[in-house]
């Protein structure tokens, strides 16, 4: 019988939150949304710890440096300044000598709140890739990500910065940018103009966040056409690479080919090896 596992234990202290200092532009969040976590902290204080470095100030008061649980404590402040009675708060204490890319995962891995919207995961994954030369496959590893999702996430960095200020600033879902920039693909102008309008329609119905349903009617049109032109285009080749006529070509023989194939040429061998 294999001998069991100690128990681990984690120390968790109670601090005053007025003595918690949040360094500026550490949290990739740029939405906190505190009225609700607010009055929900005046009625049943907070109920998760936060996650802090201690040090020592110039006078050598300790303080914490904050790594996760901003919200928390923001919504704490704010609570104290309209009269809640708040001393102290549980936190959580990570070594002083702590990588800052330690501490960023820290952020990222023990968010117990709002989630972190993808706009927000883009820029901490942008920090490890330019600032600590991380690769993409290393930053996936990292975060227990796929590859893809974190190159869905650093596409959103390339786009305009109109339109990424909308993201981030909430005005516009990420689905209904890519929905617009799929469309749009290299006309960035038509891409601003598309956002734009969906935001606009958004207001309209009374939301304040546009989606994919708020990407007007034409974007969509245009998203449908050109499936339809890659279709025919598609056709043609095929009928063109088989040398034969098009109305000869069997639309349904050429999908379920496709589908088992690796290459364009693969699946037309395929259908002329059927013949």
């Amino acid at each position: 019988m294999s001998e069991l596992n100690s128990t681990k234990r984690t120390d968790i202290y109670t601090i005053d939150p007025r003595n918690v200092v949040i360094v500026e532009n550490f949290n990739v969040r740029k939405e906190f949304a505190l009225d609700e976590l607010k009055e929900q902290i005046k009625l049943q204080g907070v109920l998760n710890p936060i996650t802090v470095v201690p040090f020592k100030d110039e006078d050598g008061n300790e303080k914490y440096r904050l790594v996760d649980g901003e919200r928390r404590v923001r919504a704490t402040l704010a609570a104290i300044e309209e009269g809640a009675e708040i001393a102290r708060i549980k936190a959580i204490f990570l070594p002083r000598n702590t990588k800052e890319e330690d501490l960023l995962i820290e952020q990222m891995m023990r968010n117990e709140g709002k989630n972190f919207t993808e706009y927000e995961q883009a820029l901490m994954f942008q920090r490890f890739r330019d600032k600590f030369g991380y690769s993409q496959s290393e930053i996936a590893a990292k975060f227990g990500k796929s590859a893809t999702f974190i190159g869905r996430c650093l596409s959103l960095l390339e786009l305009a910065p109109e339109i990424q200020e909308k993201i981030e600033n909430g005005e516009i879902s990420t689905g209904a940018v890519r929905q617009i920039v799929g469309t749009n693909k290299e006309d960035e102008a038509a891409q601003i103009e598309a956002v734009e309008t969906a935001i606009a329609d958004a207001k309209s119905k009374g939301k304040s966040t546009a989606t994919a349903k708020n990407v007007s009617g034409e974007t969509k049109a245009l998203r449908s056409l050109k499936k339809v032109v890659d279709s025919l285009l598609l056709l043609f080749s095929t009928a063109d690479q088989m040398e034969k006529p098009i109305r000869e070509v069997n639309a349904y023989e050429l999908i379920s080919a496709l589908q088992t194939s690796t290459s364009l040429e693969e699946a037309i061998t395929k259908l002329s090896s059927e013949k």
